[in-house]
């Protein structure tokens, strides 16, 4: 049975809070005692049941539907009705349903249940109660575009009336359950369904006709209350009576009845249920991840079983930590995810997940999914072959796509060959094949003698490929020595802390490879190769090759050292000495460990910083200039103590005077703490030069801010944007103005590109909201208002045409209506969202007496509720009425399109 209790903003269009309606009023099905009997009207279904993604099997809701409909009047029977479908993009009630031609009732049913969560048994109840349609032989078209009783609100004046927008079958379950999950306002939405609080009492009344009075219930679980704000009613105890009457409301309990009577207790124990999330082919491996909760066993974790091609691959505890899933079942608690990896051969292969039941019941088959594990000969590259002297190196990458493993690789050199592993780290190749890691590059050599070779590479299959595969070849010649002996220059030796800093170049015309250069200072001797760029050496000399340069550095102690260079020969020939030179290795600076030393002599408050002054040095290092760090909140500012203090350089005449520092720190107005250290230039630590607090004064800076976006939507504009004061951390506020109206906007969303441009900003500088705007072309203007002393930011204008009224009816409510002397006092709200400026025609009738109200008192509370609109929509007035038993009608009329709303009938004496 439907009634419009309330009402929100989703998709573009209004949510109602919906129970079904039934062409003729309120359905009474007869209850069965022992329904009547169990029935708890805080505790209708609980969450386990309602939410099962995994309640039915497609088979098993076709099965069903077969069993209750043994014979079809006609094609709209639901086992054989078949339905065109659209395809939905996901949101926080429901993941995507992907549309197609001619699908079987069973088919979206069992759809809608794994996208919205909501059970497959629960909907075809609700099926059921609203319209009798799985029993149904021959039901209408009528019928079935009001199959859930979606978007049929109880109303009066238009009994048995359903909005058109939501007619047909497959809109009718879709948008019934996205609704019912939408009741649980889940994560990613705003909290708006609050009046059926949990574990709180709360007022259901008995009827539509509040007349017939109510009681509190104390709802216990998101699922009996998502059944109330679906049909807003319980039953009284006439009906629970098996009697009825003019106050009786059947639809919960025909759904408590309905459920028991087909699927057992909806309370009682149930079958563990879950979500199996990913289902994932690795390298020999399937990887699986999900959660799985019994409702039997509420905090116990289970058993999840892993089928792969029919044959059992093990069994996982379901017990990870999961706080998503405890904060959607708090009872159960967030230890209930799961995670596993079975080897796998290559190929496709289907997975198959069973949910087990803690008590020993009948366990979940939680789905079945096809995977295609990778299989395959060997892929792979000969990237290079170089030749140095006799020594041949190879280098290249080999995968085998049935392992991640490093695999084998042999290489040949006509008929000689030998063996070879893909296992030296290649960056690269895990870039372009990351599941398979870096592991699979080779670098091997072969030693040949002189002659001409043909050089190749192969990768040694390791699975489910069929042969090896070729890498590569590319054909060398080995040149006999010729006896050269290398050619170079040792071009400089410069002395630093500990040793000396050698250059030069080298080459050996026998070989393309880097030479060794031998170097030694005293007795103590060690090498360098040529690998450096030396262009200028190439220009000269053809054969030396782009890296003929050598540079480094060689210990020597402290004094006059003398340092030899020999470049070492390949092949036949002789190594060539390169000379010696003579350097003086200074002493090296012995570090005592002495902490700095250091004042802060001022820290005073400026306009947006804090100006400190004063002096640090490091007696181990007398003459460097400290490093002095200053930290405000968590952010370090580092200062260079360099500058002249003659006072410093007179106490401390060892140190000189360049050991000053002074500068201004930024920071946000207020009372701010900040903290100075000296930075220590070797062993021993920092030293803190101490902390202050100071009062930031507002630097006067303007907001800084952008205006991304204005968009027309129904009934004003969305402006997108973001702004901040750099003198303060506070969100500030934007003016919206559009004609005459100013609406403020707060920006306080997140907005993490904002930071990454402006340091000074936080992540919550952005706005994104609607503003009310009359239909037409209209100007839309923002204005960053700063906080604090200095200017406003105008952050321009943008142009935008608002569509006409798109036809949405008037919403209030009537407060009170008692008699007064000469009439009754009447008192209540009502606005059109269509035009949210203007106040809107009130009609009160008395018999076939219309008295016109204007609705444009305030009223605060429908401000606070609707901040886009404002307080003055309001009315409070006494409307004329003869004395004795009367009964007033209440009309919001629309100011545009669509049709008024009725705030309903009242029975009212006037004395």
């Amino acid at each position: 049975m439907a009634a419009m209790l309330r009402s929100i903003w989703f998709r573009g269009a209004i949510a109602l809070a919906l129970v079904a309606t039934v062409v003729g009023g309120l359905v009474a099905v007869q209850s069965n005692s022992a329904g009547a009997a169990t029935f708890q009207a805080g505790n209708i279904i609980s969450d386990a049941n309602f939410y099962n993604a995994n309640a039915m099997s497609e088979a098993e809701i076709q099965a069903f539907l077969n069993a209750n409909e043994p014979s079809c009047g006609n094609g709209n029977c639901l086992r054989l009705k078949r339905t065109d479908t659209a395809s939905r993009g996901g949101d926080a009630m429901c993941a995507a349903y992907q549309g197609a031609s001619g699908e079987l009732t069973s088919t979206i049913i069992f759809k809608v249940q794994r996208s919205c969560g909501i059970s497959a048994k629960a909907l075809l109840v609700i099926l059921q109660k609203e319209q009798s349609l799985v029993t149904m032989s021959a039901p209408s078209d009528a019928r079935l575009d009001r199959a859930m009783g979606y978007a049929c609100p109880d109303n009066t004046a238009k009994p048995g009336w359903c909005d058109p927008a939501y007619a047909g079958l497959y809109n009718q379950i879709y948008l019934a359950a996205w609704q019912l999950k939408r009741y649980g306002n889940p994560a990613g939405t705003s909290n708006y369904f609050t009046w059926y609080p949990i574990g709180v009492p709360s007022a259901v009344r008995y009827n539509p006709n509040a007349a017939c009075g109510s009681s509190q219930v104390t709802v216990q679980n998101k699922a009996t209350a998502a059944l109330y704000y679906y049909t807003p009613y319980q039953p009284n105890a006439s009906v629970l009576a098996g009697r009825g009457d003019s106050c009786g409301a059947y639809g919960n309990l025909n759904f408590f009845n309905y459920y028991t009577n087909w699927f057992g207790s909806p309370t009682g124990a149930s079958q563990p249920f879950g979500n199996v999330e990913s289902v994932k082919a690795g390298i020999g491996t399937v990887s699986v991840s999900g959660w799985a909760i019994d409702p039997d066993a509420a905090k116990t974790p289970i058993q999840v079983h892993v089928y792969i091609d029919g044959v059992g691959a093990g069994a996982i505890t379901a017990n990870l930590g999961r706080a998503d899933i405890g904060s959607a079942y708090p009872s159960n608690g967030p230890d209930h995810g799961f995670a596993g990896t079975f080897g796998i051969a290559g190929g496709q292969h289907q997975v198959c997940l069973f949910f087990i039941d803690a008590q020993g019941g009948p366990n979940t088959p939680a789905g079945c999914q096809s995977v295609q594990v990778p299989t395959g000969n060997p892929i792979g590259a000969l990237d290079s072959v170089t030749t140095s002297g006799n020594t041949v190196t190879l280098r290249g990458w080999a995968i085998d796509p049935d392992t991640s493993a490093s695999i084998p690789v042999d290489v040949y050199a006509n008929a000689q060959g030998q063996h070879a592993t893909a296992d030296q780290s290649r960056p690269d190749v895990a870039a372009v094949y990351p599941a398979y890691g870096a592991a699979h590059g080779f670098l091997t050599t072969m030693t040949l003698s002189p002659g001409t070779w043909n050089v190749c590479a192969f990768g040694i299959n390791q699975g489910g490929g069929t042969a090896n595969t070729g890498l590569g070849c590319k054909s060398v010649t080995i040149v006999a020595p010729s006896g050269n002996s290398p050619t170079g220059v040792f071009d400089s030796a410069t002395p630093t802390a500990g040793g000396i800093a050698v250059r030069g170049w080298a080459f050996d015309a026998d070989s393309t490879a880097p030479l060794t250069i031998k170097l030694s200072v005293a007795s103590t001797a060690s090498t360098m190769t040529t690998n450096q760029a030396r262009p200028d050496v190439q220009r000269v000399y053809a054969k030396a090759g782009a890296t003929s340069g050598f540079a480094g550095t060689v210990a020597a102690p402290a004094g006059v050292q003398t340092v030899c260079a020999t470049a070492v020969n390949v092949g036949s020939g002789k190594d060539t000495d390169l000379g010696c030179k003579t350097v003086t290795v200074p002493q090296p600076v012995v570090d005592t460990g002495a902490v700095p030393r250091g004042n802060v002599d001022a820290v005073t408050a400026a306009p947006g910083g804090i100006t400190v002054r004063g002096w640090a040095f490091d007696s181990d290092t007398p003459k460097t200039p400290l490093t002095v760090t200053a930290t405000v909140g968590s952010t370090v500012t580092k200062l260079t103590a360099d500058a002249v203090r003659t006072d410093v350089g007179t106490a401390y005449p060892a140190a000189g005077a360049a050991h000053g520092f002074a500068a201004t720190i930024p920071a946000r107005t207020g009372p701010t703490q900040v903290c100075l250290s000296a930075v220590n230039t070797g062993t021993g630590g920092d030293t803190s030069l101490g902390c202050w607090t100071v009062v930031v004064t507002d630097a006067g800076s303007k907001p800084i801010g952008w205006y991304d976006d204005a968009t027309a939507v129904p009934g004003g504009v969305r402006v997108v944007g973001w702004a901040f004061d750099p003198d303060t951390a506070k969100p500030i506020t934007v003016r919206a103005t559009v004609g005459g109206t100013t609406t403020v906007i707060t920006a306080s969303g997140a907005r993490t590109d904002v930071p990454k441009a402006y340091p000074a900003a936080t992540g919550t500088t952005g706005f994104d909201t609607t503003i009310p705007a009359g239909t037409g072309k209209q100007t839309v203007c923002l204005t960053a208002v700063n906080d604090g002393v200095g200017g406003d930011t105008d952050l321009g204008c943008r142009q935008v045409t608002v569509a006409g009224d798109p036809g949405t009816t008037p919403r209030g409510s009537v407060d009170s209506a008692t008699g007064v002397a000469g009439g009754i006092a009447l008192r209540g709200w009502a606005f059109d969202q269509d035009t949210p400026g203007t106040a809107i025609t009130v009609k009160a009738q008395v018999g076939s007496t219309v008295t016109p109200l204007t609705a444009n008192v305030t009223r605060s509370d429908v401000g606070a509720a609707y901040p886009a609109l404002g307080p003055a929509h309001g009315f409070d007035t006494t409307v004329p009425a003869p004395s004795g038993r009367q009964q007033l009608c209440v009309t919001a009329v629309n100011t545009g399109t669509g049709g008024d709303s009725s705030l309903g009938c009242f029975t009212v004496t006037v004395p």
